[in-house]
C-alpha cells in the first residue's frame, strides 16, 4: 500500500476537505489545473516575494529562503529562514493586505479566531509543527509577513526594479528578484511582519490533531470520514464540472443535476433560516433538482427574489423569461448610449511616490457608442497602457473623450463604478480633481462620500446604467444556468438570435462549428497560450466571480507588463492584440444582449 505524505499545500487543501485531498493525491482533474502561476501573477505574490526578500536580507544576511523541513511523513517548504544562535524565526510570506501588526486582528470581540483568518494561520502552524520536530532544541517565533495597505512608500517606480528570473527546475513560479536600492527598500518599505506565536500555540493541538487525521484517512484507516453534503463549500468546488472525468464532486454526491440545475446553485446561496431548512431537508431525501424548490422559500427580499424566481422557472418550463418592464427601461435610455468596459488591477506595490499598496490602476476600457435610436453606424473607442507607468491620468482623459458629458452609460456589473470612484479618490488626494473634472465623475457615478458616509452607500449618477442588474431583475434563459455573467447570457441567446448573425456590427463574431451550430463569440477570438489567461475576463455576475477578483485581464495585464516575456515585443503585441480583441467584444456583447431584449419574439 502506498504511503502517503502531507506537504503543507496538501494539508491546507484537506483541511478544507478531506475528499478534495484524496482527488488531488488520485491526480483527478479540476478546475484550478495548472493555475498556481496564474493566480502568482494575479495577487502580485512575485512582487510582494522579492522586497519581502530584500527587507529581510538587509536585516540578516544569512537569511535563506524556501527551505524544506521533513519529519516522518510530514513536510512544509517555508518562505523565509532565520537562525541566531537556538533562536529561529519562520516567515510565511503573502500577498495579503493588512492596516496594521497587531496579531489582535486576528481574533474576534468574543476572543475566537476570525474566520478570514483561519486559513493562513493553519498554513503557519502546520509549518510550525514540522520545523519544530525537524530542528529540535531551536525556539521558533513564526512570522506572517503582509502588506500595510496603510503605508505609502516614497520610493520611486518599485515595481519597475523588480525582476523574474525562471533558473530553478524545483520551482512552479519564477523566482522574484528586487534589483533597486535594497537598503533605502528596507528603511521605507510597506510590509508588517507579525508575531504569529499566541495564535499558533493556540491552534497547535488542532493542527496536530488534523494531520494525524489526514494520514490515516489517506491510508484507508478513517471510514468513519464521509462527505459532508452541503450546499456552499460544494457549490464551488475545483472537483465539480460536466468536462472533468473521473469526477471527484459526482463520487461524492452520486447521481446529481447538471450545474446550475443542482439545489445548491440557487442564485444568491442558501441564506435565511427558512430557504436553509427547505435546502437541507431536500438534501437529506436526496432531492438535488433545484426546480422541486418550494415557492414560498426562494424570494429573500427585493434583489435575490427575481433572479432566484426566473431561474427556477426556466427550469420547469426549458423556456425563457424576460419581463415587460425591461423593454420599458430600455427605450427609455437617453442617447447617445455608451456601453463601457474596463479593466484594471491592484498591484501590492505602489505606482508613485506617495501612493499606498493595493491602490486601484484603470490599465483599460472599450465603449461602443450609439448616437441615435436610428443610428447606422456602431462606433467603437479603445484604450490600452502598454507601459510600466501609472495610467490613471491617462485613463480618465480619454475616457472622457469617448463618453462626453451626456448620454447614457451602460455597465454591466457594478466593478465600473466602484473603479471610477477609487480613480477620483486617487485624483483628489493628489489634487488633480478640478470642478469641471468632479462634476463628470459626478454625472456618472454619483456623489464624493463625506466624512460620516460610506462610498459604497452613496447613489449612482444619473447617467448610470447596470445592465447585470437589468438582467438579474427582468431576464433569464434556460442555458444561463441561473449565472448572469456577460458570456453566459451571450451564449445562451446566440444561438437564437439569428438576426445578430449577419448584422454589419456583429457578422465579424459568427462562426459555426462542425455540427452547424453558432460558436460562442468568445471561443472565436483567442489563440489557444493566451486563453487560460483570459478565460475569466468576463465572469462578474455579482457573485464574487471574474475580473472584480482579480482574474483574466489582469492576469494577462501582468504577464505583459511585469512577466518573463516583457522584453519581448512580438509577444507583448500579440497579448495587447488579444487584450484589445477581448474588451472589445465585452462591450459589442452589451450591445448585442440590448438588441436581442429589444427584439420581439414569439
Amino acid at each position: 500500500m502506498t504511503q502517503h505524505h502531507l506537504t503543507k499545500s496538501n494539508f491546507k487543501l484537506g483541511c478544507d476537505c478531506p475528499f478534495k485531498l484524496k482527488y488531488y493525491k488520485a491526480k483527478y482533474p479540476s478546475t484550478l489545473q495548472d493555475n498556481e502561476m496564474l493566480e502568482f501573477f494575479a495577487e502580485g505574490g512575485f512582487m510582494v516575494e522579492a522586497i519581502a526578500h530584500a527587507v529581510m536580507l538587509q536585516r540578516n544576511p544569512a537569511a535563506t529562503f524556501e527551505e524544506t523541513f521533513t519529519h516522518g511523513r510530514y513536510s512544509a517548504r517555508v518562505d523565509g529562514w532565520e537562525i541566531d544562535g537556538k533562536l529561529a524565526t519562520l516567515t510565511e510570506i503573502k500577498a495579503k493586505s493588512v492596516e496594521s501588526g497587531d496579531p489582535a486582528q486576528f481574533f474576534g470581540t468574543n476572543g475566537e479566531i476570525l474566520g478570514n483568518w483561519r486559513e493562513y494561520l493553519l498554513d503557519i502552524t502546520f509549518q510550525v509543527m514540522v520545523a519544530r520536530a525537524a530542528n529540535p532544541g531551536l525556539q521558533i517565533t513564526p512570522k506572517l509577513c503582509m502588506v500595510n495597505k496603510t503605508k505609502p512608500s516614497n520610493i520611486e517606480a518599485i515595481y519597475a526594479k523588480i525582476d523574474l528570473l525562471d533558473d530553478d527546475a524545483d520551482r512552479s513560479k519564477p523566482r522574484a528578484v528586487f534589483t533597486g536600492d535594497a537598503k533605502a527598500l528596507a528603511a521605507d518599505h510597506f510590509l508588517e511582519f507579525i508575531d504569529c506565536t499566541e495564535v499558533v500555540e493556540l491552534l497547535m493541538p488542532e493542527v496536530v490533531e488534523s494531520a494525524a487525521m489526514l494520514l490515516d484517512f489517506m491510508d484507508g484507516r478513517r471510514p468513519d470520514v464521509t462527505p459532508a453534503l452541503t450546499a456552499n463549500p460544494c457549490k464551488k468546488c475545483e472537483f465539480r464540472g460536466a468536462h472533468l472525468s473521473p469526477n471527484g464532486f459526482n463520487e461524492c454526491w452520486g447521481e446529481t443535476p447538471p450545474i446550475g440545475a443542482h439545489v445548491i446553485d440557487l442564485p444568491h446561496g442558501i441564506r435565511g433560516k427558512e430557504l436553509g431548512a427547505a435546502v437541507t431537508a431536500m438534501l437529506d431525501r436526496r432531492d438535488y433538482e433545484l426546480a422541486n424548490i418550494p415557492d414560498a422559500v426562494i424570494e429573500g427580499g427585493k434583489s435575490y427574489g427575481p433572479p432566484r424566481r426566473h431561474h427556477v422557472q426556466t427550469l420547469r418550463t426549458n423556456k425563457p423569461v424576460q419581463a415587460p418592464e425591461l423593454v420599458e427601461v430600455l427605450r427609455g435610455l437617453e442617447y447617445p448610449l455608451h456601453f463601457i468596459d474596463f479593466e484594471a488591477s491592484r498591484i501590492p506595490v505602489p505606482y508613485l511616490p506617495g501612493m499606498k499598496p493595493y491602490e486601484q490602476v484603470a490599465f483599460q476600457f472599450s465603449c461602443h457608442t450609439l448616437a441615435s435610436p436610428d443610428a447606422t453606424e456602431l462606433q467603437h473607442s479603445q484604450w490600452l497602457n502598454l507601459r510600466d507607468v501609472y495610467p490613471n491620468n491617462e485613463f480618465v482623459r480619454e475616457l472622457r473623450n469617448a463618453i462626453g458629458d451626456r448620454g447614457t452609460v451602460l455597465v454591466w456589473s457594478h466593478y465600473e463604478k466602484s473603479t471610477l470612484r477609487g480613480v477620483r479618490r486617487q485624483l483628489r488626494e493628489r489634487g488633480l480633481l478640478d470642478a469641471s473634472l468632479a462634476a463628470w465623475f459626478q454625472s456618472v457615478v454619483g456623489p464624493l462620500a463625506g466624512p460620516d458616509e460610506k462610498e459604497k452607500d452613496m447613489p449612482e449618477g444619473p447617467r448610470l446604467v447596470d445592465m447585470l442588474e437589468l438582467s438579474k431583475r427582468y431576464f433569464c434563459h434556460p442555458k444561463m444556468g441561473g449565472s448572469h455573467s456577460i458570456k453566459k447570457v451571450l451564449d445562451s441567446i446566440w444561438s437564437e438570435a439569428s438576426e445578430l448573425w449577419s448584422h454589419p456590427w456583429f457578422r465579424q463574431y459568427y462562426k459555426a462549428g462542425e455540427n452547424g451550430e453558432p460558436i460562442d463569440p468568445y471561443q472565436t477570438l483567442v489563440r489557444a497560450e493566451t486563453t487560460n489567461l483570459l478565460a475569466e475576463t468576463s465572469e462578474d455576475d455579482g457573485e464574487g466571480g471574474g475580473v472584480t477578483n482579480g482574474v483574466g485581464a489582469m492576469r494577462a495585464y501582468q504577464d505583459l507588463i511585469y512577466g518573463t516575456k516583457r522584453g519581448n515585443e512580438a509577444h507583448r503585441e500579440q497579448l495587447a492584440i488579444d487584450l484589445y480583441r477581448y474588451c472589445g467584444l465585452d462591450t459589442a456583447a452589451m450591445v448585442m444582449i440590448w438588441k436581442y431584449w429589444l427584439t420581439p419574439r414569439t
